[in-house]
C-alpha cells in the first residue's frame, strides 16, 4: 500500500486503540485514502532463539486483535491492511513511512516524567505529518463518532508555521471545518529580560504591547493572505503552549493543525518546547506538520 493519500497508524493495542482508530476511520473517509495499521513488537535486541515460541504466541494473538480492528474499519468503509513487525520501534517506522509514503501518521501519546515515551520518541524524531491523538475530545472517541468542526491553526512566522497553515487550509477544506487562525507573542520573555521594563511608565508600557500587537496582526493577516485564506488572525500574548492549549479549550476546537518546533528531548525538558507544552496539555487531538 502506497501512494501520497495513505494513512499510516501506529496502534499498541492498548484502551486508547479506539480512539486512535476513531480518527484514522475519520480521516480516511474524508481522504478517501487507504489504511496501514502497524503493531511493532519493540526488542532493543535481537531475542535469544528459546523466546521464539514466546514470541510466536504473542505474534498469533496480536494478529487476531488486529484482524478485528481490520474488520471493524472495513465496516466502517475504510480499506485496511496490518502489519505486525518484530523489531526497534523507530527503526520499524522509518520503514514503513518509506514503504507507504503516508499523508499522514496517526498515532497516540503518552508522556512519562523521566524519559521519553514511545510516542514522545516518534514525535520528536520522523519527519512526516502526524495527527496526534490526545485530549478530551479523544477520550470517547469510537469509530464513526468524530467529527471535525473547528480547526486552531496557530502561527509564528516560520517556514514550519506557513506549512502548517497550508495544511490546516486543505483539512479544513477536506472535513467542512471552521478553521481560526491565531499568533501569540511571547512578550513576557521581552519584558522579563529588558532591564528598563519596571521604570516604564504605565502608559509606556501600553503602548509598547499596542506596538508588538499591531505589528503582529499585520505580518499573521499577510501570512492569511499569501495562503489564499479570507479571513483575519487574533493576536494573544502570553506563554505559546499554555495560550494554544486555553484558546483551544475555551472555544472548543476539534484540531489543532500547528509545525513542529525542532528540539530534541533534552533540549525539551531543560528550555520547554511549544510543541512539547501543548502536548501535553491539549484538549484536542493535534496535528504536527514539519
Amino acid at each position: 500500500m502506497t501512494g501520497k493519500n495513505c494513512i499510516l497508524s501506529g496502534v499498541d493495542l492498548g484502551p486508547a486503540t479506539e480512539n486512535i482508530l476513531a480518527y484514522v476511520s475519520f480521516a480516511a473517509s474524508k481522504i478517501h485514502a487507504p489504511v496501514r495499521l502497524l503493531y511493532v513488537i519493540d526488542f532493543l535486541l535481537t531475542p535469544p532463539s528459546y523466546l521464539s515460541a514466546y514470541i510466536e504466541e504473542e505474534r498469533m494473538k496480536e494478529e487476531s486483535e488486529m484482524a478485528g480492528w481490520k474488520a471493524r474499519l472495513k465496516s466502517a468503509g475504510v480499506e485496511a491492511e496490518c502489519s505486525i513487525v518484530l523489531g526497534r520501534l523507530h527503526e520499524s517506522f522509518i520503514r514503513a513511512i518509506e514503504e507507504t509514503s503516508p499523508e499522514i501518521l496517526v498515532i497516540g501519546y503518552k508522556s512519562h516524567l523521566i524519559r521519553p515515551s514511545s510516542s514522545e520518541r516518534l514525535i520528536k524524531s520522523l519527519n512526516v505529518p502526524m495527527l496526534v491523538v490526545r485530549g478530551k475530545c479523544a477520550e470517547h472517541a469510537s469509530i464513526g463518532s468524530i467529527d471535525v468542526k473547528k480547526i486552531l491553526c496557530p502561527v509564528d512566522f516560520s517556514e514550519n508555521a506557513r506549512k502548517a497553515l497550508s495544511a490546516a487550509k486543505k483539512y479544513a477544506s477536506l472535513f467542512s471545518s471552521e478553521l481560526h487562525v491565531i499568533h501569540i507573542i511571547p512578550s513576557y520573555l521581552i519584558k522579563e529580560k529588558w532591564v528598563i521594563w519596571d521604570k516604564l511608565s504605565e502608559k509606556d508600557r501600553e503602548r509598547f504591547d499596542e506596538i508588538l500587537r499591531v505589528e503582529a496582526k499585520s505580518r499573521v493577516n499577510s501570512l492569511i493572505k499569501n495562503c489564499g485564506i479570507d479571513s483575519e488572525g487574533e493576536i494573544f500574548q502570553g506563554n505559546p503552549g499554555e495560550t494554544i492549549s486555553s484558546v483551544a479549550e475555551a472555544g472548543k476546537y476539534d484540531l489543532i493543525v500547528m509545525g513542529a518546533i525542532g528540539m530534541s528531548y533534552i533540549e525539551t525538558v531543560l528550555i520547554g518546547g511549544t510543541t512539547d507544552t501543548v502536548l501535553r496539555s491539549s484538549p484536542c487531538p493535534v496535528l504536527i506538520v514539519h
